[in-house]
C-alpha cells in the first residue's frame, strides 16, 4: 500500500481548472444551485466540536490504502472515539487522479449532509469508477452515484462539475496539506502532529496513537 507521489497530485490538482467528466469547459460561479455548506473548517466533519483530540485525514477516493483504511479501520475509529465525543475527524480532499476530482464534487454537490455518505458509495465502488475512467464513461459512473444522493438530472450533474466554488474551496482544502507535509496519501495529523500510513495502519496502531493524544490533552480513553 504505497503511497502516491506528490507529483501526481500537484498534477491532478491542475484539474481543478477544468471541466471534468468530458464536459466542454464552461467555468462559472453560478453553474450551479446545488451547493456544500459553508462551515468554520477547511474539510468535512465529523464529531463533537469541542472534542479533546481532532484528527485530520488527507485522502483519495482511488487509493487503495485510502480504501484499506476507510474499510478496515475507520470504523473503529468511528465507534469507539468519534461517537463518544473523544475525537473531531477532519476529511480533507486531495485528489492525485483524474477521477478524484469529478468523484469528490460529486460529494461536494450532495452537501455537507450527505457527504460522507457519497465518500462511503466513493470507496465502495472504487474498482468500478477507475475501470470507468479507464473506459471512458466516468460520467456516467459518477451520474449513477449523484442520483441516489439528489444529483437526479443530468443538468444538476453538469453544473456540480463546472461549480468554479466547490473547485476553488477543494484547491483550498489541498493547499492545506503543505503545512503538514503531506507527500501522499493516506496522511492523517492526531492534533497538529502528522502521521504517516505506515504508523496508522492498523486498528490497534491507530487507537494507540489516539489514546496518547488524549492523555496528553488532559482526556483518557475511557472517559
Amino acid at each position: 500500500m504505497n503511497f502516491f507521489s506528490r507529483r501526481t497530485a500537484l498534477a491532478a490538482i491542475s484539474a481543478l481548472a477544468l471541466a471534468a467528466c468530458g464536459e466542454s469547459g464552461t467555468d462559472t460561479a453560478a453553474a450551479s444551485d446545488v451547493t456544500v455548506a459553508a462551515s468554520s473548517e477547511l474539510g468535512h466533519v465529523k464529531g463533537n466540536a469541542d472534542a479533546p483530540v481532532t484528527l485530520i485525514e488527507y485522502a483519495s477516493p482511488t487509493c487503495p490504502a485510502c480504501k484499506y483504511w476507510h474499510d478496515e479501520i475507520s470504523p473503529v475509529v468511528q465507534s469507539d472515539y468519534i461517537d463518544t465525543g473523544k475525537v473531531k475527524l477532519i476529511f480533507r480532499e486531495y485528489p492525485l487522479h483524474g477521477p478524484d476530482v469529478p468523484a469528490y464534487l460529486v460529494a461536494m454537490c450532495a452537501g455537507e449532509d450527505k457527504y460522507f455518505d457519497v465518500l462511503d458509495e466513493l470507496f465502495e465502488y472504487q474498482s468500478g469508477i477507475i475501470e470507468s475512467a479507464q473506459n471512458g464513461v466516468l460520467k456516467a459512473m459518477l451520474q449513477t452515484i449523484g442520483q441516489r444522493h439528489g444529483i437526479e438530472t443530468e443538468e444538476q450533474f453538469d453544473a456540480c462539475m463546472n461549480n468554479r466554488g466547490l473547485r476553488e474551496q477543494m484547491a483550498d482544502i489541498y493547499q492545506t496539506a503543505e503545512a503538514y507535509g503531506v507527500t501522499g496519501t493516506p496522511t492523517f495529523v492526531i492534533n497538529g502532529e502528522t502521521q504517516q500510513f505506515a504508523n496508522m495502519n492498523s486498528a490497534e496502531k491507530v487507537k494507540a496513537a489516539l489514546d496518547a493524544a488524549l492523555e496528553a490533552a488532559g482526556a483518557t480513553a475511557d472517559e
